[in-house]
């Protein structure tokens, strides 16, 4: 469960001062409207680019934000599609490149989505935001390692991002680095005593060396967690390792309840 790092609509006002294309400038300004629903976002986007009286900046521009607005749609295919449009503008967009490896890591083309975050990661070798993203990407895609570098080269640029302190205890956790790992989610939890996933992950980090202390991180996950019953699931589970069935089996029932199903309960 890695912390997102989405990415962001790109389009800033590329309209030119006077043009006979008003309707294709009416779809712009929304397109490029960071306060506009991604809904309206997507449709503008697609409007403007059907007008063809888009120059090529504004083209690429509208077709990198239009694949933006599909990925938050859930719609990778189509954001694929939208990618390839702007790179066959410019082959060498580093956003177009980490937009169509969200797309293909989203379909479950995860080695040719591998391909394009490195083509733009090495396009854009100073980008935080794309280190960052791509360590997501290789966290979630098994490889630690290369996530960690990832996270790092971006922390060195935001060092006080809560957000890359909390995917690089992921990263850590699951190289085994445990101490760091949880000196990493300490410090989220300091910062921010409200994140769920951190008091969670801690406390899985916790379980086997302390697990009254887990128990306590669990408690924390539990209060924050409203209607999601993974940390109840995760405390159940502790608490019936630890004799507790009575704790345990509250938990699991809640846990039901809440809609979760697993072999577990």
């Amino acid at each position: 469960m890695t912390q997102r790092i989405p990415l962001l609509l790109v389009l800033a006002a590329l309209l030119a001062p006077v043009s006979a294309h008003a309707q294709a400038e009416g779809f712009l300004s929304v397109c490029g409207n960071r306060a506009a629903s991604v809904a309206e976002v997507a449709r503008t986007c697609r409007l403007a680019l059907e007008t063809g009286a888009l120059d090529p900046e504004q083209e690429l521009a509208a077709a990198i934000n239009l694949g933006g607005a599909l990925l938050e749609l859930d719609q990778p295919g189509l954001a694929r599609d939208a990618y390839d449009r702007a790179l066959a503008l410019k082959p060498a967009s580093a956003l177009a490149l980490a937009g169509r490896a969200e797309a293909r890591a989203a379909l479950g083309e995860t080695g040719l989505a591998a391909v394009d975050w490195n083509r733009a990661v090495d396009l854009a070798p100073n980008d935080a935001a794309l280190r960052a993203a791509r360590g997501a990407f290789r966290l979630r895609a098994g490889n630690p390692g290369g996530a960690l570098a990832d996270f790092e080269a971006a922390q060195a640029r935001n060092p006080d991002d809560m957000a890359l302190t909390f995917n690089r205890a992921l990263a850590l956790a699951e190289l085994g680095r445990d101490a760091e790992a949880e000196a990493g989610l300490s410090r989220v939890i300091a910062a921010d005593p409200g994140d769920t996933g951190a008091w969670l992950n801690r406390a899985r980090l916790r379980a086997a060396r302390d697990p009254l202390a887990a128990l306590a991180d669990y408690d924390r996950a539990v209060a924050l967690a409203g209607d999601w019953s993974q940390p109840l699931v995760e405390r159940g589970a502790l608490n019936d390792a630890l004799g507790r069935k009575d704790a345990a089996n509250a938990d699991f029932r809640r846990a039901w309840e809440l809609g979760h199903r697993s072999e577990a309960l």
